[in-house]
């Protein structure tokens, strides 16, 4: 088969620790390194890649964000004069996540995690529609050049496959596709991690497993075709966790209330807050500056990770903690994992990586260049060069009332 064929794999939470030291498809794959993902999740670092542009300038960032106005949970205020265990308990939970996801109309990746009911009302969530497709984000994304410089590529990710059904298709769609480009999104490796970063030999086998399967992939497309190229990366690493710290327990403390005074969402590396008064700015400020947890994040070092917003709807005031400890219990959940992500990007074990079956740019060192990369590779980068960035979708201005 003449047509070449590029495959792009996005495994979640492969991080340069996870591969530096041990072989993955070395030779297939020969140019490799280690790449600076952005401070928070896979919410903000996937769109990231897959855009080219920081969060700060696609909008998308934490899953959760303050817009009372706009929640698709406003309807669950009526819930509130009910006794918590009522509405606090799995049973209840699954069945707002249904209602709640049915009548928003979201694609995209939607879950309440442990986020209190008397909250939800105040927060709408980033990922409305599904990013792997036209349209998903709210600014160009390789799948909007794709379609619109009308290239044909195949993508397969969690929202119809497991990674063992992908990893099954994916050999067959390599040989027979007449696709230039066939993208795969892997998501398991993540919740391994999770659970079993401090288990070695666990690690290694479900790194080879997925080796394994990327090799079926790769030889599958060779033996079909002549010209095939393979890109794997990352969207962010795992840290090992040591400590735990509940922070929410230690802001109780402080005299002051929810809503009234703030608003808090408590996200298991860092901790975000949403201020009302004076009053309120001032005790959590001081108190935040002095924790041995983490660190306050000055408005500077937010923007230059690029995670700032002028409209605040991610946060007024954002706590993040030290590298390697948990904030636990959180509004994520009440188990203590093996290992988290999300901790500041100049931790070497938050590293992303880029590996290639062909030479790449040496200066790509941070995951917005992967954007770049695969529109160079697809033949599309002078294109989307000379048509010009489309400007980003804008989001409405949040306007906090207090004790909204």
């Amino acid at each position: 088969m003449d047509t070449p064929l590029s495959i792009y794999v996005l495994v979640d939470a492969l991080g340069w620790e996870v591969v530096r030291n041990r072989s993955f498809l070395d030779d297939v794959l020969p140019d490799r390194r280690w790449l600076t993902t952005i401070l928070g999740y896979s919410s903000g670092a996937i769109p990231t890649l897959l855009t080219g542009r920081t969060p700060s300038q696609h909008g998308h960032w934490n899953l959760f964000y303050y817009d009372p106005q706009r929640s698709p949970f406003r309807w669950t205020r009526a819930l509130a004069p009910l006794p918590s265990p009522l509405v606090e308990n799995r049973v209840a939970r699954r069945v707002l996540k249904s209602a709640a996801r049915r009548l928003s109309g979201y694609s995209g990746y939607f879950s309440l995690y442990d986020y209190p009911v008397a909250h939800l009302p105040y927060f709408d969530l980033t990922e409305k529609r599904d990013i792997y497709q036209p349209g998903g984000l709210d600014c160009p994304s390789l799948f909007d050049a794709f379609r619109g410089h009308g290239l044909r590529y195949e993508c397969y990710n969690y929202h119809a496959h497991t990674d063992a059904q992908i990893l099954d298709l994916a050999p067959k769609r390599a040989a027979a596709t007449d696709a230039r480009v066939l993208f795969l999104y892997l998501c398991g490796l993540d919740a391994e991690l999770h659970w079993h970063i401090h288990d070695p030999e666990h690690v290694k086998r479900r790194v080879d497993w997925y080796e394994a399967g990327l090799r079926r992939v790769w030889e599958a497309a060779t033996r079909a075709r002549r010209d095939v190229r393979m890109f794997v990366f990352s969207d962010h690493g795992m840290t090992p966790i040591r400590w735990t710290c509940d922070l929410r327990r230690d802001v109780a403390t402080l005299g002051l209330s929810v809503p009234g005074d703030y608003l808090p969402a408590y996200d298991s590396t860092m901790a975000r807050f949403w201020v009302w008064n004076e009053r309120a700015r001032r005790v959590l400020t001081d108190f935040l500056a002095e924790h041995p947890c983490g660190q306050l994040m000055t408005p500077g070092e937010l923007q230059r990770l690029g995670v700032a917003f002028d409209d605040d709807r991610y946060y007024h005031l954002l706590f993040l903690l030290k590298p390697g400890m948990l904030l636990c219990p959180s509004d994520m959940g009440s188990v203590r994992f093996a290992g988290m992500h999300g901790y500041h990007p100049s931790d070497p074990t938050a590293d992303a990586v880029l590996l290639s079956s062909v030479p790449v740019d040496r200066g790509v060192d941070h995951i917005t260049g992967i954007h770049d990369v695969l529109l160079e590779d697809a033949g599309l980068r002078e294109s989307a060069r000379r048509a010009g960035a489309a400007p980003v979708s804008p989001v409405a201005p949040v306007s906090p009332v207090a004790g909204a």
